[in-house]
């Protein structure tokens, strides 16, 4: 059996990845039909904004911290264009 190498930064990269795909699965379990919710990637891939469009969106980037985006924190909120976006990710943005 031969042995690959793993590059950490594509690891980092799939890990970023699958928590996206989870968000996507699962973003509409946590809102309800008047909100939204948007990502986009890091230009690197190391990380992944979320924006929601909501009263609750706070709670709501909270909350996907605990369930979604595990080991990752939100540390700052910004609020554009009426969502309030925060980065979940490897890398300092």
């Amino acid at each position: 059996m031969a042995y690959m190498a793993v590059d950490p930064i594509e690891e980092q990269r799939g890990v970023i990845r699958r928590a996206a795909e989870d968000l996507s699965r699962r973003a509409y379990d946590f809102l309800d039909s008047t909100e939204d919710c948007k990502f986009y990637f890091d230009h690197d891939g190391l990380g992944v904004h979320v924006g929601i469009r909501s009263i609750r969106a706070r709670h709501l980037l909270t909350s996907f911290e605990k369930s979604i985006f595990r080991g990752f924190q939100a540390h700052r909120f910004e609020y554009e264009n009426g969502m309030v976006w925060a980065r979940f990710g490897f890398s300092d943005f």
